[in-house]
């Protein structure tokens, strides 16, 4: 498969509005929540873990190809003999009950206050399995009803929202008519239909009067064309891999060097993968073993963290966010602060470091909880 990076890049600056990132940067990353396949089954689905966290590849970063750390620094803080090998996620983690008591250890602090000092950049790419699964529902409508393209992201949280509250119903319909590969397009648009008719609430604005907006693009989907891209797949299959977002890294990011762990399915996958730039191939990512580069094993715990983050996170209502943050000790509220100090450095280098497949609304409370958490 050969791809022009230049139409790659374009698709995603177009899109969301943002500057390309041209410079000669070194990416190194790692996975965290990778459940190989995600299905629906008869139960539901066959990974509860895929829909309580996103799959995150993520990992750090730093301008140019040389970088120095301080690695016996980084072993005495984590607690690493020098006859291991690696230092992973699981060894800062250790025997954690919770995130929030991750967050009061003084390791964890010590270990974010050396990250911090480093000079590294943290990355992520993030993506809702469920979110991701369901939202080409909603992606085969828009021919027939460009006017609501305006409120496109307000009807995709609403659903998604919706499939959230109601999850077991939503999945059941989903299973039954095989979906992605939905034949009787008319039955299976109306029991959906249904389903948010009984318990939707039109009188309010959110979600009521979006997902009210999408019951009705539904209502017209077997006169139309029907639902083009939950159509004509492999059925249950939800998400068959993810390799494409490794690929899609080295794509938007094509003037930089990328490195990512070893990982046999996504290397087969890319071997058949070439990036061109004006007709000139880009031999720009590769995959090293993870312990031979401390910068890949960095990488595991920047993944590990952010995927325990995220979960943490989306966990919280806002409610309990600030029972939370009046009882936060002092390590929490200083680790809490780094990471939001570390993301936000990155985001301000550059819009394309932190992506997220998710919806905005989901994307904005994460942040806006991180940020309590980290000023109070």
């Amino acid at each position: 498969m050969n791809i022009d990076v230049k139409d790659a890049v374009k698709s995603i600056i177009d899109i969301n509005d943002i500057e390309p990132f041209l410079e000669n940067w070194t990416f190194y990353y790692d996975e965290s929540g990778n459940c190989r396949k995600f299905l629906l089954t008869e139960n539901g689905v066959n990974a509860e873990d895929a829909i309580n966290g996103d799959f995150v590849l993520a990992g750090v970063a730093h301008e140019g190809e040389d970088f120095q750390v301080d690695v016996e620094k980084l072993k005495q803080i984590i607690g690493i003999t020098d006859n291991q090998k690696e230092i992973k996620f699981k060894h800062l983690y250790k025997k954690s009950p919770d995130f929030l008591s991750f967050m009061s250890e003084c390791r964890t602090l010590d270990y974010l206050k050396w990250l911090s000092d480093s000079g590294l950049y943290l990355h992520y790419s993030t993506l809702n399995n469920l979110f991701y699964s369901i939202v080409d529902i909603i992606d085969s409508l828009w021919m027939d009803f460009p006017q609501f393209l305006m409120y496109m992201w307000e009807i995709k949280s609403a659903f998604y929202d919706f499939t959230i509250g109601h999850r077991n119903e939503l999945l059941d319909i989903l299973y039954r008519y095989q979906y992605p590969n939905v034949e009787d397009c008319k039955s299976f648009c109306f029991e959906i239909c249904d389903l948010i008719y009984s318990y939707n609430n039109d009188d309010e604005y959110y979600p009521g009067f979006f997902l009210e907006m999408f019951r009705q693009m539904l209502k017209t989907a077997d006169k139309s064309d029907g639902l083009v891209f939950a159509q004509n797949n492999e059925p249950y299959v939800l998400i068959k891999e993810y390799y494409l977002f490794y690929l899609e890294r080295a794509e938007i990011l094509y003037k930089s060097k990328h490195f990512f762990d070893e990982e046999a399915v996504v290397q087969e996958k890319l071997s058949s993968s070439k990036l061109f730039d004006k007709g000139v191939e880009i031999n720009n990512f590769s995959f090293i073993k993870s312990d031979e580069s401390i910068f890949i094993q960095l990488s595991d715990i920047t993944a590990g963290l952010l995927r325990k983050l995220f979960m943490f996170l989306d966990s919280l209502s806002m409610q309990n966010l600030m029972y939370v943050s009046r009882s936060e000790s002092s390590n929490q509220i200083e680790g809490f602060r780094i990471i939001w100090d570390l993301l936000s450095k990155s985001d301000e280098k550059s819009k394309l470091f932190l992506k997220n497949a998710n919806t905005p609304k989901n994307i904005n409370e994460r942040m806006e909880k991180l940020r309590i958490l980290a000023h109070t």
